[in-house]
């Protein structure tokens, strides 16, 4: 039979939350910051590509009006003699028609214009002028003329370059506002997406921890999604599988129910039996083992029914209890068996009350006193107590046996399950179940924990703003 076991024992087969930020544990939220990198890239190669297409086209335009300013030189020249050319070139050169020129005679003087000299007799060359303070980057033209001078023409590439940073500068900004409105307007679309979709992670959370009857909100009119799809199918699955643990548990409950009666005849009638046989001593024996199986069995159908009756209250109806008085009451009742079995008892209590059912709480010590004494060897020291603590009220029973081990801790909260199946000792497998349904029913956490050596069972309850309503 399958029980649900409490999350608070550390088990790799719940759910476990990631160590990271909430934002990025969506996968719509990485694919989203995936999809603006490679937009960020490539609008990084677009503008970087653009930037560099703007000055070839830049360049390409300045070495036109180059080439057209020689070519009209070249016509003064053919139409006045290289005697006026210098005259033509320092006019040129005060109106300003955005071109530097340089003119060099045959004999190697300079003839007219201010551009720097020319490493290159012909061709193209950039040329760096250092002479009005900022670094100008002139792209030069140089060409021998007929009269065996040299001729130079040039202009600054540096109001292209401008012009082109700032066209790049405006791409820049344009692509950065429409990559940040589309992420915007993107978040706004999925958000409510993630929002449902972390709500179908948190109910199955909770379902994983017995919760059977969360449930996701889906849309049932309208325009529906692969998203309600899947809570339909999560909340269809719910109610198959509650369904069928209710069934499961009507059914068992049933069984023991039914049984009770019978199963008592049979002990009484094993009772007179054990009279009629008493002169003999094997019979008489033989008698008393079966009568001995019987009250186990009687046992454990009486802890199926409790087990039945307490996971059945579903709603929580508390009162305050006085949690020392409850030690009290059940120390005093175990300390005799204890105590008589060689091993020692201790008690510490503080004057707490809690929000609580007093019988659930005493049969919850109970049975973690009775799992305490039946698998821990004689001389064994058992402690049980209770303290505030800022969480809460914490009850403990700490035994320094053998413990339990780590991996094995969740097995034994479920029904029929002992450490060792292998064992036919007294005790039906129901004790820790029990404790762990009444926890549950206080909305407490119960915690199995190594107590170095031996074991501590924790019972935390929750602060009273935290009571289950």
């Amino acid at each position: 039979m399958r029980t649900m076991t409490l999350p608070s024992v550390a088990t790799s087969r719940h759910f476990r939350t990631p160590p990271a930020a909430p934002f990025l544990r969506s996968i719509a939220a990485r694919l989203a910051l995936v999809q603006a990198c490679i937009m960020i890239g490539t609008l990084g190669l677009v503008a970087y590509f653009g930037h560099l297409a703007q000055l070839k086209v830049a360049r390409h335009v300045i070495e036109s009006r180059v080439l057209g300013e020689v070519a009209s030189l070249k016509d003064e020249l053919d139409s006045k003699g290289s005697a006026h050319l210098p005259h033509t070139v320092d006019k040129r050169s005060r109106i300003w028609r955005g071109f530097e020129y340089r003119l060099v005679g045959a004999d190697g003087t300079l003839k007219a214009g201010r551009l720097p000299s020319v490493s290159v007799d012909s061709g193209w060359s950039v040329v760096t002028d250092a002479s009005e303070g900022d670094p100008r980057q002139i792209v030069t033209y140089s060409e021998p003329l007929s009269d065996g001078s040299f001729l130079s023409v040039g202009q600054d590439l540096s109001a292209e370059a401008r012009q082109t940073a700032i066209l790049t500068n405006i791409l820049l900004w344009s692509g950065a506002f429409g990559i940040s409105l589309g992420f915007g307007v993107s978040f706004l679309f999925v958000a409510s997406g993630w929002r449902r979709i972390s709500a179908l992670g948190r109910a199955a959370r909770d379902a994983s921890t017995g919760r059977l009857d969360v449930r996701v909100e889906t849309r049932t009119h309208g325009l529906r999604d692969d998203v309600d799809e899947l809570g339909q199918v999560f909340n269809t699955m719910l109610i198959e599988i509650s369904d069928l643990m209710n069934q499961i548990q009507q059914v068992s409950t049933a069984v023991a129910h039914d049984l009770r009666t019978p199963l008592t005849r049979v002990r009484q009638r094993v009772e007179r039996l054990a009279h009629k046989v008493s002169d003999t001593p094997e019979l008489s024996e033989a008698v008393g083992q079966v009568d001995a199986e019987l009250e186990e069995l009687s046992r454990t159908f009486d802890a199926m029914l409790r087990l039945a009756e307490i996971e059945n209250a579903r709603d929580f109806h508390g009162s305050p209890v006085d949690v020392e008085d409850i030690i009290a009451r059940v120390a005093d009742a175990y300390r005799p068996e204890i105590e008589d079995s060689g091993r020692s008892f201790r008690v510490r209590t503080e004057c707490i009350a809690i929000q609580g059912d007093g019988q659930l709480i005493s049969q919850a010590i109970a049975n973690l006193l009775d799992n305490a004494v039946r698998h821990t060897p004689e001389g064994t020291a058992i402690e049980l107590g209770v303290e505030q603590r800022p969480c809460g009220v914490v009850l403990s029973v700490v035994d320094r046996g053998p413990g339990i081990p780590q991996d094995q801790r969740p097995v034994v909260l479920e029904r029929f399950r002992k450490l060792d199946p292998s064992r036919h000792g007294p005790g039906c497998g129901l004790g820790l179940a029990i404790v762990a349904a009444i926890a549950r029913h206080h909305g407490a956490t119960l915690m199995l924990m190594d107590a170095a050596p031996g074991l501590r069972v924790e019972i935390r309850f929750p602060p009273a703003d935290a009571l289950p309503h």
